[in-house]
């Protein structure tokens, strides 16, 4: 496959099938689990898609995109859907999902074909789309009525991109089990604390490699989900800066981390690249910024809005890795009211909804919302409101 060739799909070739018409996606074809063999070939031959297979395997190409929205990246995985489609293996299935990916069923002999492909596109993609692909690929298996257990795999595959280089296909074979947790490394900050509190100079020069200790230290026992690495990152940051302005004072404390576009990388590597250089800056600018407290204050209203029926001001401050007496001072000066009155406009606001929307009593309302006294819940209701939970009801 020719630069030129697959330009031209991308930049002509969509005009004419920018959506095209699809008969089924890969959901629809796995919807009934249990089909025999047999059903899963006729349901390929009669979305007019190839369905003889040795050891059928499943590629699940994936578009990296900064956008999170799913109606985008269906959007642009229709434009790689087409381009594909051309230049795939006569004898596999193209096949989209319905979560923003194109399937290519193939028999396992092909996978060299497969590959090739993925190869093609990467080689050329980057001089004329501003997107990425990643390929996840499955295990073989004997029959195509295991084409559900191929697709959990790949996908499965295509979210471990966070820990690969995302230029090279992904076998789920080649993939270690996921610990199921890991103590956070305290001795590692110790060690970062140390470089950014001494000479600026040597900070620059040792940052790195701290850095590395830490995530190493932080996945020692296999990879992590990958949440669970960001949540460590978020705790790392805070607590160093923390750490640093009780060290330097609050002159020091400078251009603070902005940890919502961290949480956008999307490999390990980036976010290593991205921490060294947000700690460098904590350990030499003396430029004060409040980045930081209001993507506290953000993530902190959206644990709120999330679990508004279980949230308090421990819980959430727990959650943001700082102290309660903090949360409640940065909350206010942030927001412009208290923490639980955020909390209970949040709690009253879906109160209201279960009341228009459902024949739950007023007592089991007022639990689904995070009032365990129904009591309570009506006083705090009605001065809120105007009205009692039963007149407010009955008014709608």
């Amino acid at each position: 496959m020719n630069q030129r060739l697959l330009a031209m799909d991308l930049e002509l070739g969509w005009r004419k099938e920018s959506h095209p018409i699809r008969a089924r996606t890969l959901n629809d074809l796995l919807r009934g689990r249990s089909l025999y063999a047999g059903d899963m070939k006729r349901s390929l031959e009669e979305a007019g898609l190839h369905a003889y297979y040795a050891y059928p395997a499943l590629a699940l190409f994936s578009v990296n995109t900064e956008e999170t929205d799913l109606w985008t990246r269906r959007y642009a995985a229709d434009e790689w859907y087409a381009v594909i489609k051309r230049h795939a293996p006569a004898n596999c299935a193209i096949v989209p999902d319905d979560k923003g990916h194109i399937g290519v069923i193939f028999s396992w002999d092909d996978q060299s074909s497969i590959t090739g492909l993925y190869s093609s596109i990467t080689d050329h993609e980057h001089s004329f789309s501003p997107q990425t692909i990643s390929l996840g690929i499955s295990n073989p298996y004997p029959h195509l009525s295991d084409l559900h257990l191929c697709y959990d795999q790949a996908l499965f595959a295509i979210k471990h991109r966070f820990y690969q280089n995302q230029s090279q296909p992904i076998y789920f074979s080649g993939i270690h089990a996921y610990a199921n947790d890991a103590d956070y490394p305290e001795d590692k900050e110790d060690e970062l604390l140390h470089i950014l509190t001494g000479d600026p100079i040597s900070a620059t020069a040792t940052v790195e490699p701290a850095v590395e200790a830490f995530y190493e230290a932080l996945t020692r026992n296999g990879p992590l989900p990958v949440k669970k690495v960001y949540d460590a990152t978020l705790q790392l940051l805070v607590s160093l800066q923390l750490r640093v302005k009780s060290v330097f004072g609050q002159s020091h404390l400078g251009s603070t981390p902005d940890i919502a576009a961290l949480m956008q990388l999307q490999t390990l590597q980036e976010l290593k690249s991205s921490v060294c250089g947000l700690l460098e800056q904590l350990g030499g600018t003396s430029c004060a910024s409040d980045k930081l407290n209001r993507t506290l204050i953000k993530r902190a209203v959206t644990l709120m809005e999330d679990e508004y029926d279980k949230a308090s001001l421990h819980y959430v401050a727990a959650k943001v890795f700082i102290t309660p007496a903090y949360l409640s001072t940065l909350f206010k000066s942030k927001m412009g009211v208290t923490f639980i009155e955020h909390l209970t406009r949040i709690r009253i606001s879906n109160a209201k909804k279960l009341l228009k929307q459902t024949h739950l009593k007023n007592y089991e309302v007022a639990e689904r919302v995070g009032y365990h006294d129904s009591r309570y819940f009506s006083q705090i209701f009605k001065k809120k409101v105007g009205l009692s939970p039963s007149e407010f009801r009955d008014a709608n």
